[in-house]
C-alpha cells in the first residue's frame, strides 16, 4: 500500500522512465528465451520500448477525450443551477457530487481554495492548470466574468458554448473513427517485421546470419527504421487541440 502511495506522488516523467526501464527488464530475458541470441533480444526489446510509450499516449488520449466530453454535461448543471437562482460558488459546489466523474476531483479542488479563503477569481484562474482543453479556459472565464458583473445573459452563453462544444466533439469523433483503421494498420505493418524475426530466429541458420557484421547492421537500421516510422505515424496521426488562449 505504501509502495503504490509513493509511486502515485512521482511526477510523469519519473513514472515513464519507470515504465521504460520495466519493460527492458521483461522484454529482454523473454526475447533472449525466444531467440536465444543476445543481439537480436536486444533489439527486440528496443522496439517494445514503444509499447510503455504507447500506453501513455493512449490514457493521456482517453483523458483529454473523457474531459472534452464532460464540459458539455457540466455546463448543462451550471445551466439548471443559474436558472434556478442558486449562487454560482454553489452551482460549482454541486458539480462535485452531481457532475461528470472526469471533472470532479477539480472542482473539489476549486471548493477548497476558496474554503480556504482564496479569492473567487483566484482560484477558478489557477484551476486552469489542472485542466487540458480549451472548454475549460472558456467556462471558467464566463464564471468570472458572471461573478464579477452578476450578468443575466450567463444562460445564454452558456449554452451557446455547450452547443459549439458538443458539435467540436461530435466532429472529432468522426474524424478519429475514420484515421484509427489507418493507425492500426499502420502499428501492425511496424510490428509484423519482428514478430517474423522471433519465428525465423528458431532456426539455427537465422541466428548466425544475425551475429554477423551484416545482420548486425540490418539489426540496427531496422530499429532506427520502426522508430522513425513510429514517430511519423504518431506526427501524422496527431489532431491538433484548440489552442488556450485564456490559460
Amino acid at each position: 500500500m505504501k509502495e503504490a502511495e509513493i509511486f502515485s506522488k512521482l511526477s510523469p516523467q519519473v513514472k515513464q522512465w519507470l515504465y521504460l526501464l520495466a519493460t527492458v527488464v521483461v522484454a529482454f530475458p523473454i526475447s533472449l528465451i525466444l531467440t536465444q541470441s543476445t543481439v537480436m533480444a536486444s533489439a527486440i526489446s528496443t522496439v517494445a520500448l514503444a509499447l510503455p510509450i504507447e500506453m501513455t499516449r493512449l490514457r493521456r488520449a482517453k483523458a483529454l477525450k473523457a474531459e472534452r466530453e464532460a464540459w458539455p454535461i457540466a455546463i448543462d448543471h451550471l445551466i439548471s443551477a443559474v436558472s434556478s437562482g442558486i449562487s454560482i460558488p454553489q452551482a460549482l459546489n454541486d458539480l462535485i457530487e452531481r457532475g461528470p466523474e472526469a471533472l470532479t476531483r477539480q472542482f473539489a479542488e476549486i471548493k477548497r481554495a476558496i474554503d480556504s479563503g482564496v479569492a473567487f477569481h483566484d482560484a477558478l484562474r489557477m484551476a486552469k492548470r489542472r485542466f487540458h482543453t480549451s472548454a475549460a479556459d472558456q467556462v471558467l472565464e464566463v464564471l468570472i466574468i458572471a461573478r464579477v458583473t452578476g450578468s443575466s445573459n450567463v444562460g445564454t452563453i452558456f449554452r451557446t458554448l455547450g452547443e459549439f462544444l458538443r458539435q467540436e466533439n461530435a466532429m472529432r469523433a468522426e474524424i478519429e473513427a475514420r484515421h484509427g483503421w489507418v493507425r492500426s494498420s499502420a502499428s501492425l505493418a511496424a510490428i509484423a517485421p519482428w514478430a517474423l524475426l522471433v519465428i525465423l530466429s528458431a532456426q539455427p541458420t537465422t541466428r548466425a546470419a544475425f551475429t554477423t557484421s551484416t545482420g548486425l547492421y540490418i539489426l540496427i537500421l531496422g530499429v532506427a527504421l520502426t522508430a522513425v516510422a513510429y514517430l511519423w505515424m504518431n506526427l501524422v496521426g496527431r489532431l491538433p487541440e484548440v489552442p488556450r488562449a485564456l490559460a
